[in-house]
């Protein structure tokens, strides 16, 4: 019986050895990880396929984790001047992977270390970009001053290559989240912004303007081409009715003379007296003998 337990006994022991000696030799790295192996110290395998790996114990070797996902951090809120000398306090954040991990690993160490690193890197490029750029170029009611996308690209490029270079991250994306200002400016910005509005009011009421006289400089040329048109018809008419009138009166004059005559006195009268027209003359003459009566 005591041998079957000190048996028992010994391949327990033995099995619990194993194990340790299985975690102790061994590491299993996860998708999207990399580990870096480093042997008394000094770092001689990066291993970035997921599975089981093999190592010798500790503190012969040393693993070292690194998560190859892409992260994202916010910059300190930093206060810094734009080329037109304004205050403004710009929040802004990056998007960032471990691109080479062994040079990460050496010059950084840990993952939650590179955020400092980052946000001086940022920082220091903001300030260099942002003197180059008015406050228009940020906040406008304008939108073709607004300069936001060429700013973020630019400060990609003088911060991507550097972070590659210096740290082995790879940086996405920068991109600015808050714009706020120093309460000293906030009252300067304000009139700039209502001077600016004043501007586009007065381009717009200049341009209504414009308009309008354009509206009525075209209603009146179509009026007076209406009017012309018009009179011209009138007159057209008017002719056609005096050549009318005078073929009329000339076959009336030939079918008989007499009629004619008294028709057209007649109407001589009319025009010359009116219903208030008090008239001495003599009787004796074409068309007013035709008020006297033959007695």
């Amino acid at each position: 019986m005591d041998t079957r337990l000190n048996r028992l006994r010994m391949v327990v022991g033995a099995l619990v050895l194993l194990a340790i000696l299985f975690v102790a030799c061994t590491h299993i790295l996860r998708q999207g990880a990399a580990v870096i192996i480093s042997r008394l110290g000094r770092p001689v395998t990066v291993v970035s396929q997921p599975g089981l790996h093999w190592k010798l114990p500790w503190p012969i070797d040393v693993a070292a984790e690194l998560d190859l996902r892409r992260r994202s951090f916010e910059t300190r809120h930093t206060e810094m001047l734009t080329r037109d000398k304004k205050n403004i306090i710009l929040l802004s954040y990056a998007v960032w992977q471990v691109d080479d991990p062994l040079l990460f690993y050496q010059s950084i160490g840990e993952t939650r270390r590179a955020d400092e690193k980052l946000d001086g890197l940022i920082t220091n490029a903001k300030i260099g970009v942002l003197g180059k750029y008015p406050l228009s170029a940020l906040a406008s009611v304008n939108s073709q001053d607004l300069k936001i996308t060429e700013i973020e690209q630019e400060l990609l490029r003088l911060t991507r290559p550097i972070a590659s270079q210096k740290y082995g991250i790879y940086i996405a994306s920068i991109g600015f989240r808050r714009l706020s200002l120093p309460k000293s400016n906030v009252t300067a910005v304000f009139k700039q912004m209502r001077a600016e509005r004043k501007q586009f009011s007065a381009e717009f009421q200049a341009q209504g303007e414009q308009e309008a006289a354009k509206i009525r400089s075209e209603t009146d040329l179509e009026v007076a081409k209406i009017e012309a048109q018009s009179a011209e018809q009138v007159a057209r008419i008017g002719g056609e009715a005096e050549v009318t009138a005078a073929q009329i009166y000339s076959e009336a004059h030939r079918k008989d003379p007499n009629l004619y005559r008294f028709v057209r006195s007649l109407d001589t009268l009319e025009t010359v007296i009116g219903s208030q027209s008090t008239v001495i003359l003599r009787t004796d003459s074409a068309p007013f003998r035709l008020l006297s009566v033959d007695k």
